[in-house]
Parts: C-alpha cells; structure tokens; sequence
C-alpha cells in the first residue's frame, strides 16, 4: 500500500531532479532518495557534470548503509553499463529491498526495460508515484522522443492590454528586474532560443542568459534574406560546455550566396530551409518545421521563442 509517506520521499525526488534543469543533454530529469527506517540517507540527481545517475549518487552518499532501504527515483533505472555499473545492478548490489519509480524512461529502446531489469533481481517494484508531475518535469524528453523535435515553448512580455511595446517600439519600460531575472533562468533551462532577424536589427540583443550557474541556450534566427547584421551582439561568445554553434542562422534559398559566407565567417552555422510553398521570391520564407527538424537532429531537445508578433504568430500557426 503506497503511503503519504511515499508521495513525500518520490516529491523530493522531484525537487532534486530540477536541479538538472539544462545540464542533463539527451537524458531526462531524474533525482532519487534513498530512505531507511523512514529516514533519508542518500540523495541525488542527474546532470552532465555529476560522477554518476540519480540512483547511482544516491547508492553512494547512503555510505554502505543500504541494505534494506527503499529508493525513491523519478526516471526507470537505467540497465546497461556505462563508466559504471548499470543503475539496476548497483540497486542490486546495494541490497536495496523495495524500489518506487515515477515514470518510465521516454526514450523508446530503453522504455520499460530497466523496470523489468530491477523486477527480475527479485526487488519489489512500484511503478506510477508522482507520475504526472514528473511527465511534467520532462516535457521537453517526452516530445523530443516522441516526434524528435524539440519541446518548443514562447515568452513574451506585454502589458494587461496585450501589447508588447509602445507605439514607437520601445519594450524595457514593459519588463521589471524579477521579470528579467526569471527570463535568465527560463533561457537556462533550454537548448535553443529562437527570434527572428527583425528582433536582433531593431533591439540588438544578445540573448544569453545570466543566471547564476546556468547555461546559455544556442541561439537560433530566423532570417529568411540572411539580413542579420555581422556585428551583432548575438554573435558575442557565451561560456558553454559543450562544442556546439554559438548561433545558428536558418534562412530561404533565397539568401544569397555572398550574406551566408559573410555570416558563416562571423562564426554563425547557416542552414537553408526554404518552405516550398513560397516559391516566389517575394513571398520567400523559412520552413519553420524543417528548422525543428534540424534542431532535433543536432540533438536539442528544448526550444524556447523569444520575438516579436510576426514570428510568434508564424510558430501558432505551424501548430494549428
């Protein structure tokens, strides 16, 4: 019988995934705690900077105390061995006698069968605790792997009457410094940040984000002509951890062969992705789902739009 207790253990697990936000690449969020005699005695979560997986930390912060205890764990234990043992067969090892899990892994050809790894070791398995707030959690992974496309989500900032600049086009005085401080930490949170070439000539912005420990997201324009101006702020560097483009620039065939060598040379990856259905050079556009395609096969998971009206309206429409 799954107690109040339970729900308690599997939300901490919960909250300790979170802190994965933006560092986990290719793998969901996942925390894990590891309790004995109703007391915690190992925490942990997942992130591309950490020594192991959330059950694998957890296993080791409980300091050979495990024999026994009951693992709470958000994401199905991984079965297959990496740097170290399977997290399936450390829970093994560790003696742990009963073990809670949220939700499946959502990457197909590992869905279900760490599950299965951990029932046939003879372990008590308890499947769907919390489920809904870690499907939730791992929007972005659940969409990535169903469609492999990026989870796509837009920010806008405007006043109680819907607009989002004065008449002349002056945004600042709309944004406050809690508002931008969480903006920060939103971009952190996800591979991409999409805008659109009209944005970056009339507000120059860099688009990277400033929140303590975070990263900055890659940076996506689309820029049907190839207009983006080379010395644009979007161009700055920002601190990564990982070797992909700074920016990537997504433009129609109408482009022309000397702007997209103008902007490769200022450090930008140029895509062409033309939408067939304008074919005429007048009503030339980029192919918004061939960007999200092209996005998903880089390996983003996670898109975030932060533009104007022509643009936001472009996505709504693509999603109609």
């Amino acid at each position: 019988m799954i107690s109040a207790q339970d729900s308690f253990f599997m939300k901490k697990a919960i909250e300790l995934a979170k802190q994965g936000k933006g560092r986990t690449g290719l793998f969901p969020l996942s925390g894990a705690v590891l309790v004995k005699d109703n007391e915690i005695i190992g925490e942990g979560f997942f992130s591309q900077g950490s020594s192991g997986h959330a059950e694998y930390n957890a296993i080791k912060a409980g300091k050979g105390n495990t024999e026994g205890a009951i693992l709470y764990v958000v994401i199905e234990p991984c079965f297959l061995k990496g740097k170290n043992n399977s997290c399936a067969d450390e829970i093994k090892k560790a003696g742990i006698k009963k073990v809670f899990v949220s939700m499946e892994d959502p990457n197909v050809s590992i869905k279900g069968k760490g599950i299965k790894e951990i029932f046939d070791n003879k372990i008590e398995v308890h499947f769907g605790l919390e489920a809904k707030l870690s499907q939730k959690l791992n929007e972005h992974f659940i969409k990535y792997y169903s469609s492999k496309t990026p989870f796509v989500n837009m920010v806008s900032c405007m006043t109680l009457d819907g607009k989002i600049s004065t008449v002349i086009g002056d945004r600042d005085w709309i944004i406050g410094d809690e508002s931008r401080n969480f903006l920060h930490e939103l971009r952190s949170s996800y591979d991409t940040i999409i805008s659109g070439v009209n944005t970056i000539i009339r507000d120059d912005p860099q688009l990277s984000s400033k929140a303590i420990g975070g990263r900055a997201p890659v940076k996506v324009i689309i820029d049907t002509y190839a207009k983006t101006p080379l010395n644009s702020k979007v161009f700055i560097k920002s601190k990564r951890d990982d070797l992909k483009p700074n920016v990537i620039i997504a433009v129609s065939a109408h482009a022309t062969d000397e702007r997209i060598k103008a902007l490769t040379s200022a450090g930008a990856e140029v895509i062409v992705c033309s939408d067939e259905k304008y074919d005429d050079e007048k009503y030339s556009k980029v192919d918004i789902k061939k960007v999200l395609a092209y996005l998903g096969k880089k390996g983003f998971t996670s898109s975030i739009i932060e533009s104007g009206g022509t643009l936001n309206a472009s996505f709504i429409e693509e999603e109609k």
